[in-house]
């Protein structure tokens, strides 16, 4: 879910979003051909926990590139919210994706323990690991910013995947130098098998944002407050009650009640709807709203917990 407001208008946004995507693909398949070669000449347990996530990473940025292309796609007759939901479920796929790579790293890893071998070739596997490293990290601040400016989910998981594998390479780089020049075997499958563990957590994370897409969690009551704010700032809005959100992925999904005077007119009370939905758009660009007008003082059921969090 995203963790602050979003600023780009839908024209940037889809700017942003698939150079993101571009990026993301390219590097997968670079790092690749770069570690499956560093593999065959080193043979290290560290290089080929590396590699195999880097094969996941290609199929995540696909799956990540697809869904961002679907989630672009305007609203249509069968589906009149738009295609935003997309970005969650590429999100849930990267969690199995990563996942699946953390087993086979760990089966490896528990492998070469049982047989210790020294690692051939070490200088060749710690060139292409820096290499790994700089790419990786230019990805990661690209998609940081595109996080920030866009709120995708899609590409917040798809940046937590490339963070991991930070930290995936610079162990790998510590593991290879000292395996090859001492003799502490043990590191190099340690190490892949602390690495496992690493994505298992990173899965976690990336699973349970997904998640709060795809089952209608409450956006973040920091929003769910300035959208109330906003709406009360109408000098002649009484009362705000029924605040119901979710995320759609391409932005927030926002229902609620305005309370009026009872002598509004018709005509009026159009108006007020309609200057209330221009601020909060102004805010939250994207942003799909409904707004229900009740007269001050009508007696009717409300939803207690759909209030706005603590100011």
């Amino acid at each position: 879910m995203a963790e602050a407001p979003l600023r780009s208008p839908p024209e940037r946004r889809a700017f942003l979003l698939r150079s993101a995507t571009y990026a993301s693909v390219a590097v997968a398949l670079v790092l690749v051909m770069a570690k499956l070669w560093a593999w065959r000449q080193t043979d290290s347990v560290s290089i080929l926990s590396s590699l195999a996530d880097s094969v996941l990473d290609v199929m995540a940025s696909l799956i990540t590139f697809w869904a961002i292309r679907f989630s672009l796609e305007p609203a249509d007759r069968e589906h009149r919210f738009g295609h935003g939901k997309g970005e969650g479920l590429a999100a849930l796929f990267q969690a199995v994706i990563v996942s699946a790579s953390a087993a086979f790293v760990a089966r490896e890893a528990i492998l070469r323990l049982m047989a210790p071998a020294r690692i051939g070739e070490p200088a060749a596997g710690a060139g292409v690991i820096v290499f790994a490293v700089i790419l990786t990290f230019a990805l990661v601040s690209w998609q940081r910013h595109v996080s920030r400016q866009t709120g995708s989910v899609a590409i917040a998981a798809d940046a937590l995947h490339y963070k991991t594998d930070l930290l995936t390479n610079a162990s790998v780089l510590v593991a290879i130098g000292i395996s090859a020049f001492t003799d502490v075997l043990w590191l190099d499958p340690v190490v892949g098998l602390g690495i496992a563990l690493y994505l298992l957590r990173g899965a976690w994370q990336i699973g349970t944002k997904s998640l709060d897409i795809l089952l209608d969690r409450e956006i973040p009551d920091e929003d769910r407050n300035r959208i109330r704010d906003i709406a009360l700032r109408h000098q002649r809005v009484l009362g705000f009650h029924d605040l119901r959100t979710r995320h759609s992925g391409g932005g927030y999904i926002v229902q609620f009640h305005l309370e009026l005077a009872p002598s509004t007119s018709l005509v009026d009370t159009h108006l007020i709807l309609d200057e209330v939905e221009d601020w909060i758009r102004a805010a939250y660009p994207g942003c799909e709203i409904i707004i229900h007008p009740d007269p001050l003082g009508f007696a009717e059921r409300r939803d207690h917990f759909g209030e706005a969090g603590p100011s």
